[in-house]
This record gives C-alpha cells, sequence and structure tokens, in this order.
C-alpha cells in the first residue's frame, strides 16, 4: 500500500519529468531523485518566504543566517571558519558575505586577541538590532509553513533529515 502523499500542484510538473526520465533510463531510482527535488523545492520555497520580509531591508537570506549565527555566538564573535560550518556556506562565500555585512557596519572585523594572525568576526550593534527586529516576523513567516505538521510528525521530519544530513557527512 502507498502511503505517500499526493504532489502539490506546484510539483507536478517536477514529477511527471522524473517518471519520463525514470521510464528511459530504468537504472534511475525514482524515489531518490523525487526526494532530491522536493528537498531543492522546498529550500527555495522557503528562501523565497524569508526574501519577502528581508528584501525590505536588503539583506538576504544566507546573510541573515550568518548574522544569526553571530548573534548566537557567546560574545557575539566567531572566526570565519566557524562561520563557515555553521551557516553551510563555504569559506570565499562566507568572505564574500562578511565583506557586504562589514561595509554594512552589521559587523566588524577584529584581530584574535589570543593569536594575532587569526580574524575574529563580531556582530555590530546595527546586526544585533537588525536579527531582533527580523526574527520574529522571519519565524512566523517560515514557521506557518509548518502548521501543516502535527508535533509528532514535526518531530518524525526533524529527526529523518538530521539521518539524511548525517549520511552525507560519512
Amino acid at each position: 500500500m502507498n502511503k505517500t502523499q499526493p504532489s502539490p500542484p506546484c510539483f507536478l510538473p517536477v514529477e511527471e519529468k522524473i517518471n519520463r526520465v525514470c521510464m528511459r533510463l530504468p537504472c534511475a531510482d525514482r524515489q531518490h531523485v523525487v526526494l532530491t527535488q522536493l528537498f531543492k523545492h522546498i529550500h527555495g520555497r522557503l528562501h523565497e518566504r524569508m526574501n519577502v520580509v528581508l528584501r525590505e531591508h536588503n539583506v538576504n537570506p544566507v546573510s541573515f543566517t550568518a548574522l544569526t549565527m553571530l548573534y548566537s555566538a557567546p560574545d557575539t564573535v566567531l572566526n570565519p571558519s566557524d562561520l563557515a560550518d555553521s551557516t553551510g556556506e563555504s569559506r570565499a562565500n562566507v568572505t564574500r558575505i562578511c565583506d557586504e555585512l562589514v561595509a554594512r557596519g552589521l559587523l566588524s572585523r577584529e584581530p584574535n586577541a589570543e593569536d594575532r594572525r587569526r580574524i575574529d568576526l563580531r556582530l555590530a550593534p546595527d546586526g544585533s538590532a537588525l536579527v531582533e527586529a527580523l526574527l520574529p516576523t522571519l519565524q512566523s513567516r517560515v514557521h506557518s509553513t509548518y502548521n501543516v505538521l502535527n508535533t509528532k510528525e514535526k518531530e518524525q521530519l526533524e529527526r529523518l533529515m538530521k539521518k539524511v544530513l548525517g549520511a552525507l557527512d560519512q
């Protein structure tokens, strides 16, 4: 018995194309392709929802994530490598993001107190204020997405997503 959820209308054209590929290439694992495309589409849609709010403040989701990670850090300080790890972005992209945020006065670069060769990133007061102003709105906008799930389903989704993410790290 197939217990999968019917596809929402926005995903039907994608699923039809996947089905055609799998008919032409029987070696393609349809379910894996569907799952991968679902992750991609959900990620994109969540970013679209965030962008509605962030665009008004000339911030993109990746930059806001960086600001939020700094906001959560002890003394609002992280080194660039830790920021890259916590945002899931490449070090090169973190450098570019930080250049933009420094230019806007939302964070600063400072020499590390213990190792002068290292640089620390410190969230500026304007960066903290931006996170505090936007986070509640973003949470209500993005998190309303998950209202279609009950508590047990959310816990299960979180567990399964962590399991898949862990497999990607192996």
